[in-house]
């Protein structure tokens, strides 16, 4: 898997914040494998250049100047937009690209759109988000719908498929607890081993079978994403 670019955003951005890193050492943290990453700000909002792209460090001292409070990241997928709240085309394009980073209080959202090796982040004016849970209730959650999947799909016994390769998981910033650290891994373990199985139907039999187990895998999935979320979102 490689580690989604609106963790390494979320994740420095606020460690940035907090005084926990340089902007050097920010950037570089954010950029990780990719070869660049530009800022587009057409509207405005981030008060950047409309007409072209700008850099990423430019970028980062606007971001901790507007947002005192911190960044949630926000991991999207149909009929559960997370902490989102709008506005219309703010949430499209983040259920469109699957994740952005929405600022806790300034009405601020970023989406990052994939250019080959590179990032281009999208700038949007966004509503003030839903607070995600706390990194302790997401991560009790988890563990109880990691049992209740393992239950559910015991009994159907549809559970075959190939086994998710996962290079390495999300390493977070400077600030973040171990704690943090190991829930962010093992969520987004998850939702690699739930991606790689909803790509087939297992050892289903009947299609009953099959949409059983693919609304477990869902669930679980969701359930992941939640708690890599609020893993990433809370760094006090």
């Amino acid at each position: 898997m490689d580690v989604l670019a609106s963790v390494r955003l979320t994740a420095n951005l606020n460690s940035f914040l907090q005084g926990q890193q340089s902007l050097e050492q920010a950037e570089r943290a954010i950029l990780g494998p990719d070869v660049a990453h530009h800022v587009l700000d057409p509207d405005g909002v981030l008060g950047l250049d409309p007409l072209a792209a700008s850099s990423l460090d430019d970028a980062l001292e606007r971001l901790k100047r507007i947002e005192p409070d911190g960044w949630f990241l926000a991991l999207p997928v149909p009929g559960s937009l997370g902490p989102l709240r709008g506005p219309p085309a703010f949430n499209r394009a983040a259920l469109e690209h699957g994740e952005a980073v929405v600022a806790s209080t300034a009405g601020v959202g970023l989406v990052p759109i994939r250019v080959g090796q590179a990032v281009q982040w999208r700038v949007y004016a966004a509503e003030r988000p839903l607070a995600p849970t706390s990194p302790y209730e997401a991560e009790r959650a988890l563990n109880e719908m990691v049992l209740s999947a393992a239950a559910a799909l015991s009994r159907l016994d549809v559970a075959a498929g190939p086994r998710p390769r996962m290079a390495s998981g999300p390493r977070l910033a400077p600030g973040y607890s171990t704690r943090q650290q190991m829930t962010a891994e093992r969520a987004a373990l998850l939702m690699v081993a739930c991606d790689v199985a909803l790509s087939h139907d297992g050892a289903s039999i009947s299609s009953f079978e099959a949409d059983r187990r693919a609304a477990e895998l869902r669930r679980l999935r969701l359930c992941a994403g939640e708690a890599l979320g609020s893993a990433v979102s809370w760094l006090r």
